[in-house]
Order: structure tokens, then C-alpha cells, then sequence
């Protein structure tokens, strides 16, 4: 399939907007719709937790889920049946409670002692009929900063990171607030993020009780059959959702090793590198993307591309060289240390797709960070309620 060059700027977002799913991923998206539907009709709280290495899909499963299951409210809504938000880094209570305020539209989000705060989130959660809060990297909250996998605690062989003794008091403090308030709202709970954020939950009794067992996404192994064969379904999905852009084909052998080395079996990453081999295309004004192609954009795109094992990279060396068993286990291990994006204190709502969507535009996809207003300077309380009404233009 061709495109004419002029055409092709249309396609700059075309990686952004794929929707790919496998096994899991399906899976995963069941659960998420089943605990959204079963909330106020389950003898129990619907409280879930969902793990996985970074850049495996964890986040964009929930949003997905939200965008086939709640519409998007415009900032003048009342009704937020959904809060998602990214836990602040460090996460406080209080800092949780200005990011949850902030996302139901509190002008004073960021005033008042943790108490007076909370009340306030209760009031706004029945206010806004707000079914459920999915609250992202969640490992924000451990005590100590388990981002390597390997330190996860239960891990076979694994030394616990440190953890000094008022990050524990922050951590043990912040599981508390959080099981007062599920018990409290009784709304849906759903966690996300990397393995040692369940050590959140397992440090407190009550509020391990009230969740299921971890739901998990995985790193894609190309030496297990059924593994590899998930992955060459996604790049064939990959490849029919990126026309009218030729590729190599994906779903060989070959070229399915170098796609997987290149993303180190991560779909995050693998959506990251072919999204600059398009933007690359793009402003070459042409349709045909190769190995060199693929090269280039791994190599501007992914930090860990310089620790690549094997001479060439993943798309230039020889086929016999990268399929030594040695040289996938230092892949993993370099893209574990894949830095990500900071959203910490990221807020998007979500509204009931039974209520009729406002006529004025929603807010964008992109999430706003919860700081992002300065809070304003104190004047003299002759201040109108039209100037304090102005401050909540733009709130989500």
C-alpha cells in the first residue's frame, strides 16, 4: 500500500493510537472491566493490584480499559465515577490527598491538615458519584526504592533494599490512611505498578484482605514457546497497524529476534523505537523503513542501545550472534534500567458512559501534573467569589 508524501503527517500519531493485545493483556482487561461493573454489587470491596516490569503495558491497559468502559468528562462535570491518578514520588498522605483533591476539582487542593483534607475527599467522592480511583506507580509508596526488580521483596536470593526508619513510618502511615479510606468510601481500589509495590499492601494486614491476588503482566521470553509466539502476533499486529509504512517482515524468525533484542521483549519499548523509525520516515517523505532505518531509531530512541551485547546492535549484527543464550538475559537486565517519563501527580477523570457527555470539549489525553497551579498569594478577604471562581479554569 503507498501513500502519497504530502499525505503522511497524518500518520505521525499512527503508533500512539495502535491498541495491540495478546494473552495477557486480554486477560488483564477482563478483570479490569468485570471490577468496575461489580462495584456496589459485591459482597466484598473490589480492590485489585497490578504488577509488571516496567514498559510491559501496565498503565496502558487501565487507560484502555477506561477509554472502552467510562467517557471522559469535560472540566464542568460534577460526575467523576473515575479517578486515575499517579502517585506522587516520594508519596505522602497528604501529598496522595492534594493529587485525589486536585483531580475531583477542590480549588484548595493544596490547603488545610491531612484530616481537614480528608474530609474534604469524602465529600467530593459522594459528591462526584465516584465509583473507583486507579492509582498508578504505586511503588511510590514502598519505604524504600525497590526499582530493580531484583530487590523485589520475596524475590529468591534478594537483598532488601535499605529502608530507613521514617520512610517505613511514611509507608506504614500511608497503607493505613488508604485502608481507612476504602473502608470508609467503600469505592473500587485498583493499584499499578512494578513487582515490589505489593510490599504496599502485604505490610498491613487489613488492607491485604481486601485485595485479590496480583494480576501480572509479563516480559515476553523469546526462548519459551508460547511466549515468543505471543510476541510474533504482536508484531504482526504491529506491522498491519503501521500501513501504510513497509517494514521488513516481522512475523520471520530472524527479524522477530531483532525486534524482540531491540524492546527487550517490553511492548513500551517496542512501540517507542518504531514510533521514531515513523517520525523518522515522515520527514524523509517516504514509506520504506529497513534495517538501517530500524538501527537509527533504536539507537536514538532507547538509552540502553549503547550496552547492546553484540556488536552491530540488534539490527546490524549477525543472526548467529544474537541468538547465544547469554545475550537476551543482558538485554533484559540493561532495559530493567530503562528510565521512564515522570508523571508523578498526574490526574485524569473519567465520567459514567451512561451520562450524556457535555457539548464543550473534553479535557485532552494528555494528563496534567497536579502541581501544576501555583497556589495563589494570600490578599485581603475582601476578595470576590468571581476572582477565587476564575482560579479553577482548566481544572480537570
Amino acid at each position: 500500500m503507498s501513500a502519497k508524501k504530502e499525505d503522511l503527517r497524518k500518520y505521525r500519531d499512527v503508533v500512539q493510537t495502535l491498541r495491540v493485545e495478546h494473552a495477557a493483556y486480554t486477560e488483564l482487561m477482563e478483570e479490569l472491566k468485570a471490577a468496575y461493573d461489580d462495584i456496589g454489587l459485591s459482597a466484598v470491596d473490589v480492590c485489585l493490584i497490578v504488577l509488571g516490569e516496567p514498559r510491559t503495558g501496565k498503565s496502558s491497559v487501565a487507560t484502555d480499559m477506561l477509554d472502552e468502559r467510562v467517557a471522559k468528562q469535560s472540566a464542568d462535570s460534577l460526575t467523576r465515577n473515575v479517578v486515575y491518578a499517579v502517585a506522587p514520588s516520594p508519596a505522602t498522605v497528604k501529598s496522595l490527598l492534594e493529587c485525589l483533591l486536585y483531580g475531583l476539582g477542590d480549588p484548595h487542593w493544596n490547603r488545610g491538615t491531612v484530616s481537614s483534607m480528608t474530609q474534604r475527599l469524602y465529600t467530593l467522592l459522594k459528591a462526584a458519584k465516584c465509583r473507583m480511583i486507579i492509582l498508578d506507580e504505586f511503588q511510590h509508596l514502598c519505604a524504600a526504592d525497590g526499582s530493580d526488580s531484583e530487590n523485589a521483596p520475596g524475590a529468591a536470593g534478594a537483598r532488601r533494599p535499605r529502608r530507613s526508619s521514617g520512610a517505613v513510618q511514611r509507608q506504614k502511615a500511608t497503607a493505613d490512611w488508604l485502608k481507612v479510606l476504602l473502608e470508609t468510601t467503600g469505592i473500587g481500589f485498583v493499584a499499578v505498578g512494578l513487582p515490589h509495590a505489593a510490599s504496599v499492601i502485604q505490610s498491613n494486614r487489613q488492607l491485604s484482605g481486601r485485595f485479590d491476588p496480583p494480576l501480572r503482566l509479563p516480559v515476553f521470553d523469546w526462548y519459551e514457546d508460547a511466549s515468543r509466539a505471543q510476541f510474533l502476533g504482536i508484531l504482526q499486529q504491529f506491522q498491519k497497524g503501521l500501513e501504510p509504512f513497509q517494514f521488513p517482515p516481522f512475523d520471520s524468525d530472524a527479524m522477530g529476534l531483532r525486534m524482540y533484542l531491540a524492546s527487550a521483549g517490553r511492548i513500551g519499548l517496542l512501540a517507542k523505537f518504531l514510533d521514531r523509525a515513523v517520525r523518522n520516515a515522515i520527514r524523509g517523505k517516504t514509506v520504506q523503513i529497513r534495517l538501517d532505518d530500524l538501527a537509527k531509531a533504536y539507537r536514538a530512541s532507547i538509552w540502553s542501545a549503547p550496552l547492546f551485547p553484540v556488536e552491530g546492535g540488534p539490527f546490524g549484527a549477525d543472526f548467529s550472534a544474537l541468538h547465544l543464550r547469554g545475550v537476551q538475559e543482558q538485554v533484559l537486565t540493561d532495559a530493567s534500567k530503562e528510565p521512564c517519563a515522570d508523571m508523578s501527580g498526574a490526574v485524569k477523570v473519567y465520567g459514567d458512559s451512561n451520562v450524556q457527555p457535555s457539548c464543550k470539549p473534553g479535557p485532552t489525553n494528555k494528563a496534567r501534573p497536579a502541581r501544576a497551579p501555583k497556589p495563589p498569594r494570600k490578599k485581603p478577604r475582601t476578595r470576590s467569589r468571581g476572582s477565587a471562581a476564575r482560579k479553577l479554569t482548566g481544572v480537570l
